[in-house]
């Protein structure tokens, strides 16, 4: 997912996963995206959105402590994935 290319650019990636909130106690829904990138890497957001760390006058998303990354669809959506929940990764089955 972090990977850049030659010339500092993100790599695009598709992931299948299943969605889960435990606060509203549904999910399992499948989803797939189709050459995403990780927010961090997309400079057209704001510094805000594209930061993991949360230093940017907003609420920390303690992504690497939740497990969890910003992805952005190629249609510009953002979705927050929980790595757990990845079941493919550029078409490889990941087993946890």
């Amino acid at each position: 997912m972090d990977r850049l290319d030659h010339k500092n650019r993100p790599v695009p990636f598709s992931i299948v996963f299943y969605t889960a909130d435990k606060k509203l106690n549904k999910g399992g829904e499948r989803k797939e995206i189709k050459g995403g990138v990780l927010t961090k890497h997309v400079k057209g957001l704001p510094i805000h959105i594209r930061r993991v760390d949360g230093f940017a006058g907003s609420k920390s998303p303690k992504h690497y402590e939740n497990a969890t990354r910003n992805v952005s669809s190629p249609d510009g959506s953002i979705t927050k994935v929980h790595i757990r929940l990845i079941t493919y990764f550029n078409g490889l089955r990941i087993i946890w």
